[in-house]
């Protein structure tokens, strides 16, 4: 790989980690799991399709702190023995976990989780002991933690004491060659080798020739057409260049493009992606707005409901405003 690139505050990247990720885990999970948990994989059938329950961890999503990013993901998966487990995944996004007392949250976090998912299904399906959950953490640039961590709650002899297994991506770094050899087999490996480039160089305008030579690689990996644009995005999506070099990366991928006679993202569909990152946001922010109300004022009835999803951005962001100091539901959607 190339030199480190130490990139200055002014020049640091801020990127949209947590998006990309959701949209990896799910498009290519069995890969997921192959690659960072390989001893799991093996008890998942594979012939059973994996079944995202994202309105159920919705359901007991826990608080968190100003401006913390990661990702949650819930899935039900088939182990081979014929029974069912649920597989938490928690992708910490946040740059770095600093200091024991983060370590600790992010634990207690996981147990936290863990714990509501099994005791609301329980209450589901009217069983007497928990379900089997796995819990998995994903540490994108936080080297040195280890390969599993340990929340413990314990006074006077009670109390109980949570491990499980952490993923530091920053582990594969002097890993690269093996996941240049994994890839072909593997897109995910991508996935991990597009987040290492993007915490290595920080700096966007250090990016441009480390992000071609991986958009390049994909013609040597011999991936089918629809993978290879699957990853091409997430590529786009996780390494950001300032506005000034896109022209320029744009011109060198169009003509790999017709050197290779692969076809790469154009930039028509490049425009879609953006159009396509800010619906999700909008989604995201019906979402939340429809919580906050239904805690607040109760059910509501549909119109509502589908006035929320039908919402632009800016609107959703008045009506969330409002919600701090409404009265009744119409107080919401003044303005």
């Amino acid at each position: 790989m190339p030199a480190r690139n130490t990139a200055s505050p002014a020049t640091a990247a801020s990127d949209d980690h947590d998006s990309p990720w959701k949209e990896a885990l799910e498009i290519f999970f069995p890969h997921a799991i192959e690659l960072l948990a390989p001893a799991l994989h093996t008890e998942i059938d594979p012939a059973a399709a994996p079944d995202f329950l994202d309105k159920e961890l919705q359901a007991i999503v826990l608080p968190g702190k100003k401006g913390r990013r990661f990702v949650d993901k819930l899935v039900q998966v088939r182990l081979r023995g014929g029974s069912d487990a649920w597989l938490l995944i928690h992708v910490e996004v946040e740059r770095r976990l600093r200091g024991r007392q983060a370590l600790t949250l992010f634990s207690w976090r996981m147990y936290e989780y863990r714990h509501r998912i099994q005791t609301r299904l329980m209450r589901q399906r009217g069983q007497t002991l928990p379900p089997q959950v796995y819990s998995l953490g994903i540490l994108l640039n936080n080297p040195g933690v280890g390969d599993q961590l340990v929340y413990t709650d314990e006074h006077r002899g009670q109390g109980v004491r949570f491990t499980f297994p952490v993923v530091e991506l920053e582990s594969w770094r002097p890993r690269w060659d093996e996941l240049e050899f994994l890839a072909p087999g593997n897109p995910f490996a991508v996935v991990v080798m597009a987040q290492l480039l993007a915490n290595r160089y920080r700096d966007k305008r250090t990016r441009l020739g480390p992000k071609f030579d991986l958009a390049r690689s994909l013609r040597r990996y011999g991936y089918a057409p629809e993978t290879a644009s699957q990853i091409y995005r997430l590529i786009e999506w996780m390494i950001t260049l300032p506005k000034d070099l896109e022209p320029e990366y744009l011109r060198a991928v169009s003509a790999l493009s017709e050197e290779s006679k692969m076809t790469y993202v154009t930039l028509i569909e490049r425009e879609g992606i953006k159009r396509g990152r800010a619906e999700g946001r909008a989604e995201g922010q019906a979402d939340l707005l429809l919580r906050q109300i239904q805690r607040r004022f109760g059910a509501v009835d549909e119109a509502t409901v589908q006035r929320i999803r039908s919402a632009q951005a800016q609107g959703l962001e008045t009506w969330s405003l409002n919600i701090l100091d409404a009265e009744t539901l119409e107080d919401v959607f003044r303005g």
